[in-house]
């Protein structure tokens, strides 16, 4: 029988983590956000100024928020599932340089996953959905592992992880987005409520993303319940096997 992952118990135990570690991972955020937001600002300037037509904005803005971001995505990830390990605690500055030495090998697999879907997506929608989220979490993979034989393996690994558990990882990849989605709603509405400000904006931006470090802590926990599952569920294969030679 295989064993299910609670999403309510994986957010409960993020939050918990999350609060417990809220000022080292707030730093940690500010230290990566404040520099992406800042990017962010002064391409929207730009786009303003030269009255640059760009069918949808929010891509461009969301692509550098998810390409600088993701260092902040990387050390995060492997700061929480080594608190869960029991292993040393991390200090801020070896979590983004650990974010940094995965950067380079996640942008490179985040290419090769995109062209995967994309090819999947090309043959139907569900196809390319059902690839999205068997490569969901490249992320996890990367930031915690250094002794892949071939960087693909993260790829492998990602699938791997997703393998009889389909439908409950895409309800929590589903779920995941709806609450961030509702964070970033709730700002949006009160920024409309307040003057309209570079400053303003700037701040509101910074805010989304440190609390969104929640949701980068849920995604650590459910990574490592995962990897316990599929680790346990391997160890009874061997098992079983090792008793039918017998």
């Amino acid at each position: 029988m295989i064993e299910r992952i609670s999403i309510t118990n994986s957010m409960k135990s993020a939050l918990i983590l999350w609060k417990k570690y809220f000022v080292k991972i707030a730093i940690i955020g500010l230290i990566v956000y404040i520099p992406t937001q800042i990017c962010i600002e002064l391409v929207s300037i730009i786009i303003t100024k030269n009255n640059i037509l760009i069918k949808n904005q929010n891509n461009v803005y969301n692509f550098i928020r998810d390409f600088i971001g993701s260092i902040a995505l990387l050390g995060i990830i492997n700061f929480a599932t080594r608190i869960l390990e029991n292993k040393e605690e991390q200090k801020i500055g070896e979590i983004i340089l650990h974010g940094l030495k995965k950067w380079p090998t996640f942008l490179g697999l985040s290419i090769i996953a995109g062209f995967k879907i994309l090819g999947y997506t090309i043959l139907l929608i569900i196809p390319g959905i059902y690839k999205f989220v068997k490569l969901s979490f490249i992320d996890c993979a990367v930031a915690t592992y250094d002794n892949y034989n071939d960087e693909l393996d993260a790829l492998e690994e990602s699938e791997q992880l997703v393998q009889n558990q389909w439908w409950r990882i895409f309800g929590f990849l589903l779920l995941m987005f709806i609450f961030r989605l509702l964070l970033e709603s709730v700002f949006l509405i009160l920024f409309v409520f307040i003057s309209k400000s570079i400053i303003n904006s700037f701040i509101i931006g910074v805010i989304i993303q440190v609390l969104g470090t929640y949701f980068i802590m849920v995604r650590a926990v459910f990574y490592f319940k995962i990897k316990e599952i599929k680790n346990k569920e391997i160890i009874s294969n061997e098992i079983r096997d090792e008793i039918k030679n017998y």
